[in-house]
């Protein structure tokens, strides 16, 4: 296949394209895909072997045809470096070693090695090519703004801005556009970060893009297409907590509901990659590149969770990767930062400039947007201190105010305030529960130890602040959803007035708002299997129904008054539970049928 041309329709239904040092296998959805890249650059002696005829000392043929999920892409994978599927995020934990992983695509694109040597290396990791936009992805600014990110491989800062090439999907109204770029620099590697803003977007319009960065010699990236966001209509949002490069994640899904129009922007609530720092921070490029044919073409709004906030880096790859939030209007300012603190007060200029959403934020812990009928905001409960406290504050009131534009208001973070577990657990250790220690092999739910010293503060106790803070203001101002992940599963609450109390069994007319955990997009290791049950008990009457497995949701706002939440199965993309809240009057809940802690 020559780059940049498609290869017709293969007998099963599965339609092949050649990207830019990619190679994409896709067709009905369901669990993550098979990749290549044939632009990567082995790093065995001899080449990568061809993946259907690849046996050596270590692998035989029958393991390495196992780690495919579709022959046709392992056939035209050729003796490219790839990612295969099926054993995506299969053995790994959080802290687990690149090389004794490699079949897991842990640390990015592998291949088996050509005629090894006896002492091996019998399979390597690849090299990403110099010079070539890879990890393309559409940030949500507004509804009329998005901003692509991306990330080259260069020895310096480019002396020029950023390039896009943008038009209306017909090839009418072409735009050339400029944008920023910054280095981002950990240890020995060199990352080029670029955003290119696409502003004055038409609603519901289908554009056609492509990406490269300031230098004269790099490549553009191929074509893609993307639906723009809106500010009336019915609106079609996907949202999930805790995903990474695992086999049973929900990308094929999301991939076919976004093209298919099922959703038309996705909302991730923390725990990216697990963790995007890792392995020299291979591990965020295996896991970004991965998701690229999704979000190249379908809008997203990152949150921020426990792992990014102790991912190695400190959280300042995700500053990096979601910083086309703040971006949103500001002018373009070309950065010539090499420095860590030059990196930083070079952003620090664009938040500032940069107004994103409704309300003004300086930073992308916290952000907000409207798409269509919804106001979506994202929380950082890692540190809920008082600037995000107010700044929450003022976001909803603004939003409340235009409540007759935007009726429904969605609160998300990566941590619930409400769930079964917590309940069951609220004597354990909160610094343990919010670690990335029990996480490490929690394919579903999650884990809880006792306090290590006398008096440690606890679960019960964490979430109980969380309550004191947030019920408070979500009554004021109405919210109707909060939406979380962090317990690798499902659960879903009647509408809820405080202090663990639900306001009623049903979703006419909510008196309070409606908790949602939503935490397992396809955790590393997660099974193929999923299961939904009720959560009703007479000690938790306030608990609905609660799943199993790898999974996300997809929300419809129809109009004023009518919302659905439909919770998908990775694995084959039906739908286990749904519900709909009918809400005729939004606005402030009446606070006597609240409690307040």
């Amino acid at each position: 296949a020559t780059p940049g041309k498609k290869v017709g329709m293969m007998n099963s239904g599965w339609t092949l394209q050649l990207a830019a040092g990619l190679l994409f296998v896709a067709g009905t959805f369901a669990d993550v895909y098979d990749l290549s890249y044939p632009k990567y650059i082995s790093g065995c002696p001899n080449g990568c072997a061809a993946w259907t005829d690849a046996a050596n000392a270590k692998y035989n043929q029958t393991a390495i045809d196992a780690l495919w999920v579709l022959p046709s892409a392992q056939t035209a994978a050729g003796s490219s470096c790839a990612m295969p599927a099926a054993s995506a995020g299969d053995h790994e934990c959080d802290c687990s070693d690149a090389n004794e992983q490699i079949t897991d695509s842990f640390a990015g694109p592998w291949c088996v090695c050509k005629d090894p040597s006896p002492v091996g290396p019998f399979a390597a990791y690849c090299t990403a090519p110099q010079k070539v936009p890879e990890q393309i992805n559409l940030q949500v600014a507004s509804p009329e703004v998005a901003v692509v990110g991306f990330v080259t491989y260069e020895d310096a800062l480019p002396a020029g801005p950023p390039i896009a090439k943008l038009a209306k999907a017909d090839g009418t109204d072409p735009v050339t556009l400029q944008g920023v770029s910054h280095d981002y620099v950990v240890g020995n590697r060199t990352w080029i970060m670029s955003y290119v803003k696409f502003g004055n977007l038409l609603p519901r319009t289908d554009y056609t893009y492509s990406v490269k960065s300031g230098s004269s010699d790099c490549e553009w990236s191929d074509n893609f297409t993307f639906r723009s966001g809106y500010t009336t209509g019915v609106t079609r949002i996907a949202t999930y907590g805790d995903m990474g490069h695992s086999h049973h994640n929900n990308m094929g899904n999301m991939k076919a509901d976004c093209a298919a129009g099922r959703i038309d922007a996705i909302v991730h609530m923390g725990d990216h990659a697990y963790n995007v720092g890792m392995a020299n921070g291979h591990r965020g490029d295996a896991y970004m590149n991965a998701f690229q044919p999704v979000l190249s073409s379908c809008l997203w709004m990152p949150v921020i969770g426990n792992h990014e906030g102790s991912d190695g880096d400190h959280f300042n790859r995700y500053l990096n990767i979601t910083w086309g939030e703040i971006y949103g209007n500001a002018p373009p300012v070309h950065s010539t930062a090499t420095s860590a603190l030059g990196h930083l007060l070079t952003k620090g200029t664009m938040y500032a400039a940069g107004v994103h959403g409704p309300t003004p934020t300086l930073n992308s812990r916290y952000v907000s947007s409207d798409m269509g009928l919804i106001h979506m905001v994202g929380l950082d409960l890692n540190n809920l201190d008082d600037g995000q406290v107010a700044w929450l504050e003022q976001d909803l009131a603004k939003a409340e105010a235009n409540r007759e534009a935007v009726p429904w208001i969605m609160v998300t973070s990566h941590f619930p305030i409400h769930h079964t577990e917590l309940t069951e657990n609220a004597d354990a250790s909160a610094e343990y529960y919010m670690s990335l220690a029990p996480e490490a092999f929690a394919r579903t739910g999650h884990d809880f130890k006792p306090c290590a010293v006398p008096g440690c503060k606890t679960v019960g106790e964490q979430a109980t602040d969380w309550q004191k803070i947030l019920h408070p203001i979500f009554v004021k101002y109405g919210v109707d959803i909060y939406n979380a992940g962090h317990v690798h599963d499902y659960q879903s609450m009647f509408p809820m007035c405080g202090n663990g109390t639900a306001c009623q069994t049903n979703f006419d007319s909510p008196k309070g708002p409606v908790h949602i955990t939503e935490g397992n997009g396809g955790v590393p290791g997660v099974a193929g299997t999923n299961s939904v049950t009720s959560c009703t008990s007479a000690t938790m009457p306030w608990c609905r129904m609660a799943g199993k497995g790898g999974a996300y949701a997809r929300i419809t706002a129809w109009n004023y008054t009518h919302l659905t939440y439909d919770h998908v199965d990775n694995p084959t993309g039906n739908v286990s539970d749904s519900w709909t809240i009918v809400q005729p009057k939004h606005g402030p809940f009446n606070p006597d049928d609240h409690i307040f802690l």
